[in-house]
């Protein structure tokens, strides 16, 4: 941009904008003296900026004071640049485009020239805390920044949203307190523990550019710390206790170590879920820190601790509750008879709410908390034992159980006992049908009392079926014989009358 203009008499408008130098500043404009001859004067700058970046004036040839003003979009002038030459040939001026669009340079009441000023660019960032506590209030701001060197201070409303997308709060932004840059920011209360996706949306005004922050995450957690340590609440020396340390988010990776006094008291337990868990015999008495550090796969830190009163003992002992379905609670030192092929699972609790581990010697094999009988004679012996927990000590109950033979049972086709019509075929045995769970095959005959009015079939099929002869009943029989000091004979019977 290049002007060049006899010197008018510099009109005596009055604004309190005006550029000094390097920025803007409040001013009262100065007038010169009329028709002061100060010969011919040339003006020179850009002809394009942007809003709050400065622009330069090289002012050559006027020798007195005077001022260039600005207009904007058609308007008057609004904005005012002193200029000192003094004896100089040569001064610079700096300005600051205050909006965007058409901006007319004045001198002496006439348009000089002109500059086009584009709208400046923006950068919106939101920050939470990397923690937060449930239910306590956490401040969230978000920042609106000019492109550098701009030092337009944005105006309008910022947006925040979750990670749905759902909005949480809508706010309009404050000067400052940095060069170009507002702000704004609200309260905002974790409901949960978990972690939270924060977004802020900025909506531009008429002098510059909107823009989307990066999603800032927090992490809230009941004690506001990224990892928590439970443990009970009273623990007495040689009881054993179970320490959790949970992390969050739950979905990260890494191990936890656990601390006594500052002393490792475990190895690298690995997190599953967030949790590591870690059973601890206390060997002190009195007041001791117990803590917990973790390390993330991605190198992340850190630890928390509590305090601890330790007792000493003695110590109440531990009870376990062993019920078998249908039956009933088992009781230490008990004597119970298991016939061959019983299987079944206990329900198993203890006061100190520490697991039951069972164990047994003889025929019988245990699996978790499930019993399986697989001979007819001879002695298991059970055990079942809790490492105690919560201040009580573990304990060993013991049961003796007596095997007997058991019963054989069978899946049978043969319909119930009742009335069927004369000619109907009963199928007493299908074709695939198993034996006892003895392996045992089943027998069938009729008795002699009502022989005349059914009759047994044996299709090629494999099958074994009855025939409705007449009107009348008659029983027929199933057997399947005994295995000496396994399993007891096997017998059922159905009575059918024709009808």
């Amino acid at each position: 941009m290049s002007l060049t203009h006899p010197w008018r008499k510099v009109a005596t408008a009055v604004s309190t904008l005006a550029l000094i130098g390097a920025g803007l500043a409040a001013v009262t404009p100065s007038a010169m003296a009329a028709d002061a001859p100060i010969g011919g004067c040339s003006i020179s700058g850009n002809s394009s900026g942007t809003v709050g970046m400065s622009q330069t004036l090289n002012v050559q040839d006027c020798q007195n004071y005077g001022q260039v003003g600005i207009g904007y979009n058609g308007n008057p002038p609004s904005q005012f640049i002193d200029v000192y030459q003094g004896t100089a040939t040569n001064a610079i001026a700096t300005w600051q485009p205050l909006l965007a669009g058409t901006a007319n340079l004045y001198l002496g009441g006439a348009i000089y020239a002109t500059s086009s000023i584009s709208k400046v660019t923006t950068a919106t960032t939101v920050a939470a805390p990397n923690n937060a506590q449930v239910g306590v209030a956490t401040k969230i701001t978000v920042t609106v920044q000019s492109a550098s060197p701009s030092a337009y201070n944005p105006t309008g409303q910022v947006v925040v949203k979750d990670i749905s997308g759902a909005t949480l709060a809508t706010m309009g932004l404050t000067p400052g307190p940095g060069t170009g840059q507002s702000y704004a920011y609200y309260w905002w209360t974790p409901p949960a523990a978990g972690s939270y996706t924060f977004q802020a949306t900025y909506n531009a005004d008429a002098n510059d550019q909107g823009s989307v922050s990066p999603q800032d995450v927090t992490v809230a957690t009941p004690s506001g710390n990224p990892i928590t340590l439970t443990h009970p609440a009273q623990m007495t020396q040689g009881v054993p206790v179970t320490l959790t340390a949970t992390v969050y988010p739950t979905s990260i990776k890494g191990s936890v170590g656990f601390t006594l006094n500052g002393n490792p008291i475990s190895a690298s337990i690995p997190l599953v879920n967030g949790v590591a868990n870690y059973t601890w015999t206390p060997n002190v008495v009195g007041p001791v820190t117990i803590g917990a550090s973790y390390t993330t796969n991605q190198g992340g830190t850190g630890s928390t601790t509590d305090n601890v009163n330790i007792i000493a003992g003695p110590v109440a002992s531990d009870a376990i509750t062993l019920i078998q379905p249908g039956w009933g609670a088992w009781s230490n030192g008990g004597s119970y008879n298991m016939g061959n092929g019983s299987n079944f699972t206990f329900q198993a609790s203890t006061l100190s709410g520490a697991p039951v581990t069972l164990s047994e010697t003889g025929p019988c094999v245990v699996s978790g908390l499930t019993l399986q009988v697989n001979a007819g004679s001879g002695v298991c012996n059970m055990k079942a034992s809790t490492p105690g927990s919560n201040g009580y000590a573990g304990v060993t109950y013991n049961y003796t159980i007596n095997l007997v033979p058991g019963t054989q049972i069978a899946t049978l086709s043969a319909p119930p006992s009742g009335r069927y019509k004369v000619g109907r075929v009963l199928v007493l045995e299908s074709p695939g049908q198993e034996d006892t769970n003895a392996g045992q095959n089943i027998t069938w005959k009729l008795k002699k009392a009502g022989k005349k009015n059914c009759q047994l079939l044996y299709p090629n099929n494999g099958s074994v079926t009855l025939r409705i002869k007449s009107k009348g009943t008659c029983t027929v029989l199933g057997t399947a014989p005994g295995v000496a000091g396994q399993w007891l004979k096997f017998s059922t019977a159905r009575k059918y009358t024709g009808r």
